[in-house]
Formats: C-alpha cells, structure tokens, sequence
C-alpha cells in the first residue's frame, strides 16, 4: 500500500529541477514509486499536457522522493490523488476515465484559453516575459517599468472602458453621436414598443439583448418572429435593440493601436443551381435534416423540393459565426483606405488600444462613402485564432508592438547578490555608481512573487540581495549578473547552487576565488563564469586565466581585469577611499566584484572608476554598515552582523587598519557573537528596550575608551542605522571633532 507523506509544488526553477514539479513524500517500495510516476505523466498527457514527460524517483532513508513534471498547479493535486488510488487499487489508467474527463473539466477551467495561450507563445518567441495573475486570462506583460497588464484583448488602458464595450445600446449611441454609421435602431421594453419599433424599421431585423452575454437574433422578417424572438431575450434582461439587418457581405476587422492590421469576410455555406436538381438533392444527408437550414432556405423564397435556377446561390447558414462553418476569405490587401481610417477613428473614439470591428457592406474595396456600409459591432473580447489562421499577418507580434515595438526586450535587468556577508555593502556600490550614472535603481530582498509585486516599478536596474540563509526552494527571478560574496555555511549551499542555476545563460556568475564551493557553483550555472581574486598568485586563477575566461584580481596593488581576450589595468586598489588604502581585506574583495559586476554589465571602465573613488561607505552612502567615526581620537565601528564568524572577521580586518584594542558594546541577545573575547570587561551589554538605552551603553563605553582605541557597536537593524545617524547629526549639531568614515 502506498502511502502520500507530504506534497510540494514548485512553479518557478526550484532545489530539484529546472522545470515546474510536484515533489511527492512516498512510503512504498521503488517500483510502485515509478509506476505512480508514469501514471501522473500519463494522466497529464490524457487531459491535454502532451509536453509533460519528466519524472524521478529519488530513494532516501525512510522514504522515496517522486519528482513529477507538471504545468498546473492547480491540476496536478488531483492527478496525483488519481495516481494513487490506481496503484493502491492494482487499476489501469483506462479504467479510469470518468475521472480523467472531471480532470480534463478542471484543466478546461483553469487554464488560459485559446487567445491568451498564442499571445503567450508570441510572447516567448520575443523574449518577452509572460506572468499569468492567479488562474485567469489577466496577465502581465514584460517587467517592472515596461509591465503592461492585460486581460484577454483589453490592454491596461482599456479598463475604463469596460461597461462601453459590453452593453450593446451605450456602443451604438456613442457611435450614432459621433457620426459613425451604424444600422437605425430603437431600444424596447414592452411588446407594444416592439411592435412600433417594426412599423418604424421595417423588415429584416435583428433583435438583441443589451448585454453582449444575452441571445441575438439576424434576418428576422415576420411580426411572429419578432414577437417570439423578444419573449426570448426578455427571459435573460429588460431592455432589448431592435435594429435594422442590413444587407451585405460581413467583415470582421481588427484595429490594433490606430493600425487596421487584419479584414476578413465571412461567407455562408451555400449551394448553386444547376437547373436541374432540386435544392434538396444539392444537400448532404445532414443538411437535409437541419432545421435552421430548412427556415433559412424558406427565408430566401425558396423550398426543399424546387429546383434551384443554373447559377443562382442560396445561403444554409447566417454569417455569423465562425463556429457555425461559415466561410473565410482573408481581404487585408483589398479593404479601401476610407475604410481604414473609419476603423481606426472607431476604435480611438472609444479609447481601445485594440479592438475588432463587424462591419457589414457589399464591398469592402470601395470606400463606404460611396456604396454604404456600416458598424454593426465592437469587441474587444474576441477569438483572434481567424485572422491567426487566415490572413498573412503577425497579429499578436502586432499586439506586442503597441508597447515594445521600440523594445526587443522589454525587461529591466536584474543584478543579483548572494552569500553569507557583504551581500548589502556590495549592491550599495553598485547602487551608487549606477545612481550616479542618472540610472534609477532599487534594491529588493523579497524574491516571492517578484515580477507581479515589481509591475510598474520605475527602476531601470533592479538590485536583489538574495538570502541563502533562508528557506528559499524555488526562484522565479532571472539575473543578468549574479554575485556570490562567500560560502561560509555549508547550509547554503543548496541555496546557492540554486542562485547560480537561474541566472540568464547570456549572463555573468561572478565568484570570489577562495570561495571553496566555487566549482560546484560554476558547474551548476549555464552563464559565463568570472572569478575574482585579491591575489594574483592564486592557481585556480591562473588555471582560469589559461582558460581564456574573464577574471577580475589583484597585482601589485593594482585591479586587473581580463575579459577572456584582452588583459588591462583598471587603477590601482589605494585610490579607493573604501579600501582603507588597501590593507582592508573584506572591502577589497567586494570592491573586485563589484568592478566585475559593473564591467560585465556592460558600465565603462572609466565611468566605474570616476565614481568608485567617490565612494567612502560612510553613514550616508551605507548607514550602519561598517561606518566608522573617530570621535576625539576613539574609533567608533557600527555594523549589523548576525553571526560570530563574521565579528572575527571583521576584528581581523580592523587590525589590518590599525584598530587594535577594542570596547564592545552589544544588547544582551547578542553578547553571543562575542564570547570569545577573553577581556570580559571590555564588552558593555544590558537588555535594549528603548533607544535611550542604547545611548546610555554607548556614552559608558566612550567613557571607558581611550584615544587610539575602537568602540565596536553591534546592534541589529533598524537600530545600528539610528545609532547611526543619531551619532552623526548629533556630533554635526555640536560641532565636535569628528570626522565621518575615518
């Protein structure tokens, strides 16, 4: 017997796979394992997911690991339910088919219909980013700034107009005020009204619900027709159009942003005569036994049994309907300039960016100024598949060019850092020398629902401090450049790997070359991988080097990078204020990266450094991340740091600065991170609960602190960046000697 122990669905790349999958917790022997498997992917291909093939089973300790590639989320719980109970029951999945037809309902319900599915796969034809909202036809398209929602036809613009494009009396009385021709028409509640509609409109007629969701009725032409026709509607809404049928040929026109990109003409199934046989032998068995055929054929004078004249046509079927087999004829080519325009003017008076027009006259290629024709319906919710499958054009590639004709790829890069620390020191850089280029960015430490939660950010770069100490499984992002800072936990690694595994393949894993994990990271990513290095001497990168890969290091004080063909001096690691002279080691292994990011981004070199010399990491430009005061010859260290591996670290590189004897002054939650300091007296801590009690430990370890000394303040944020800025503005306020980043 198989038992389920735990179900978890990924819909972006995740931990296991690159593709979307149901990871299944199962207690059972291996090969039922593997047949419930197969089952999942041949449910899923049974109720239409012919593309799902994938599926592993990964044997642990007590349990298997079943990994199942799926496409819906929302369907795949069920299959799997379905699987289940086949291998527990010794079934066959043909013996299951009541159940796989509510699945295939299911599928019907939640998946993207027919119109907005091509506008996806048009879509990634162009690289465009299709982000579908919940399990509905609404979705968006491209990211961050240049994200345009759509739902079905309607683009973002349209909403407004939502009520205008579906109630059928407001359409045509705002085409009648306009001067746009449309059939006459009269709007009717009670039978009396219709009955002096008819006398005002004559014969034939259609009659109509408002509501574009209620019946409409062509070609009536008798006062019982019209009277049960009306009692019909009445059934589904009060109000009822009453308009003119017009006579001609039915176009259907499709406007997209002020562009007539599509005409078609939909013709009826129809016979000719011969002279010789009767209509009824012209007919096929079904046609024969067709009831709306019979009262169309009567509609036209004629009867089953009358011999139809040599060369005259009668039409089976109203023109209406492309699903009714109505046949269609592509006349993009032949639709009359006039025409045009009156299409475009159409659709820009209503404010639609796209829209599709049925427009009734008897030839398309003259202009209807000259031989009438007239507007009979708009809809911006219309089946596209008729032009798709019967004119020459690109219709959604049309669609897309309303937005990103100007945009190949209307995306906003993503710059990503990852690692243990020095993750928000690193994108601070790259946020000021990018801000300082007039480039407007934003940083971001939430990856859930990125793209939707991002529509319409005005970023141009978007930077990403990803967490791997966080439970993160599965990621939708896709950086350009990923940075991994360090791997000092063996708990990221996963997370890690995964980073790497998501980055663009036309982008850049940029690695710091002591990192042990480096390798395993490369191995993973299908990016081009960039290693950086404060020593020159290092053989991994000489390896890299010989390699013709692209590396960023330090000779000789000076920062050389290499872009796998050419090798050239960058400037020399001194001139940077934030290297403290190069001696401050962890600065200097962000700085490198941070030249790799930049410079594989495509920054110019002379740009990067313009403003790379600018940066001094101080209380303005990085507040609370190791900004350093002297104060009266003290030496005041703030920083945010969260592990004990990391103070060491930090007290390492501070000797190296000449910060030797340190004050450490801590909440009591945190005195942790310092308990390898042997000199007990030298730590200050007590239970932080207002921020005067930070004031008062500080004040007590500037008493105990003597000039040449450090304070090393470790507080958690948001309090490090308010001691910060308190100690700052407080020191400017009261003119004291000090000077800001010493």
């Amino acid at each position: 017997m198989m038992k389920i122990e735990n179900i978890k669905v990924y819909n972006n790349k995740n931990i296991y796979s690159d593709k979307k999958v149901a990871v299944v917790d199962v207690k059972c022997d291996i090969e039922k394992a593997q047949k419930f498997a197969t089952y999942c992917i041949q449910i899923q291909n049974l109720i239409g997911y012919n593309l799902i093939e994938f599926y592993d089973c990964i044997k642990e300790v007590d349990k298997i690991k079943v990994l199942i590639e799926h496409d819906n989320p929302k369907v795949i719980s069920q299959v799997i339910e379905l699987a289940v109970e086949a291998v527990n029951n010794n079934l066959k999945i043909e013996d299951c088919q009541d159940k796989i037809l509510k699945l295939k309902k299911l599928t019907i319900e939640t998946e993207l219909s027919p119109n907005t599915r091509l506008l996806k796969n048009a879509c990634q034809k162009r690289g465009i980013r299709f982000t579908r909202i919940g399990y509905t036809d609404t979705c968006v398209l491209g990211e961050g700034k240049w994200a345009k929602v759509f739902s079905g036809l309607l683009s973002d613009h349209d909403f407004a107009q939502l009520s205008l494009s579906f109630d059928r009396e407001l359409q045509k009385r705002v085409l009648q005020a306009n001067g746009f021709p449309v059939p006459m028409f009269r709007v009717v509640f009670t039978q009396n009204e219709l009955v002096q509609a008819v006398k005002e409109l004559g014969f034939p007629l259609s009659i109509k619900g408002c509501c574009k969701n209620s019946p409409n009725f062509i070609n009536i032409r008798t006062n019982q027709q019209a009277i049960e026709t009306f009692n019909t509607i009445k059934n589904f809404e009060n109000r009822v159009v009453v308009e003119r049928f017009v006579l001609g040929n039915s176009y259907k026109v499709l406007v997209v942003n002020g562009r007539m990109v599509a005409a078609i003409k939909r013709i009826s199934p129809y016979i000719i005569g011969d002279g010789k046989k009767k209509i009824l032998e012209l007919l096929s068995e079904a046609e024969r036994q067709n009831k709306q055929i019979q009262k169309n054929i009567l509609k036209q004078g004629f009867n089953l049994y009358d011999i139809l004249p040599r060369g005259m046509s009668i039409y089976l079927k109203e023109a209406t309907n492309f699903k009714n087999g109505c046949i269609v004829e592509d006349v993009t080519e032949q639709v009359a300039c006039t025409n045009q325009q009156l299409f475009c003017n159409v659709v820009q008076k209503f404010g639609y960016q796209f829209a599709v027009l049925d427009f009734v006259t008897e030839n398309i290629s003259l202009p209807y100024t000259t031989i009438g024709g007239y507007i009979v319906d708009i809809e911006t919710n219309a089946d596209l598949r008729v032009f798709c499958q019967n004119c020459n054009v690109d219709v959604y590639g049309a669609i897309l060019d309303v937005y990103f004709e100007k945009m190949p790829n209307p995306s906003v890069p993503i710059i990503a850092v990852s690692g243990t620390f020095g993750k928000s020191t690193i994108l601070q850089i790259i946020r000021y020398i990018l801000q300082r280029c007039g480039v407007e960015t934003t940083i971001d430490f939430d990856i859930n629902n990125f793209y939707l939660r991002n529509i319409s950010d005005t970023s141009d770069v978007k930077l990403i401090e990803f967490n791997p100490s966080d439970q993160i499984e599965e990621i939708e992002v896709e950086p350009c450049i990923g940075i991994i800072a360090n791997t000092l936990n063996e708990n990221q690694i996963e997370r890690n790997i995964l980073f790497s595994r998501s980055i663009k393949e036309n982008g850049y894993l940029i690695l710091n070359i002591n990192d042990p994990f480096k390798y395993l990271y490369s191995s993973k990513a299908k990016c081009q991988i960039v290693f950086t290095s404060a020593k020159f001497d290092h053989p991994d990168l000489k390896a890299h080097i010989e390699l013709k890969k692209p590396c960023v290091y330090l000779e000789d004080d000076s920062i050389i990078i290499f872009d796998g063909r050419e090798t050239f001096e960058f400037c020399s690691i001194k001139e940077i204020p934030y290297s403290y002279d190069g001696k401050l080691k962890f600065a200097i292994e962000n700085i490198l990266q941070v030249v790799a990011a930049l410079y594989f981004f495509g920054v110019d070199p002379e740009i990067i450094y313009k403003f790379l010399i600018e940066y001094k990491n101080d209380s303005h430009q990085n507040p609370g991340k190791f900004n350093i005061f002297d104060i009266n010859g003290v030496k005041v260290i703030i920083d945010d740091i969260q592990k004990k591996e990391h103070v060491k670290i930090v007290i390492e590189n501070l000797e190296q600065i000449g910060i030797c004897k340190l004050l450490f002054v801590c909440d009591s939650t945190k005195k942790d991170l310092i308990d390898f300091v042997e000199d007990r007296e030298r730590i200050v801590y007590k239970d932080i609960k207002v921020f005067e009690d930070v004031i008062a430990l500080i004040s007590v370890a500037m008493r105990k602190a003597k000039k040449g000394e450090g304070v090393f303040i470790i507080l958690p944020e948001p309090l490090n960046k308010d001691i910060t800025f308190e100690i700052r503005e407080s020191l400017a306020r009261r003119k004291k000697n000090f000077v800001n980043n010493a």
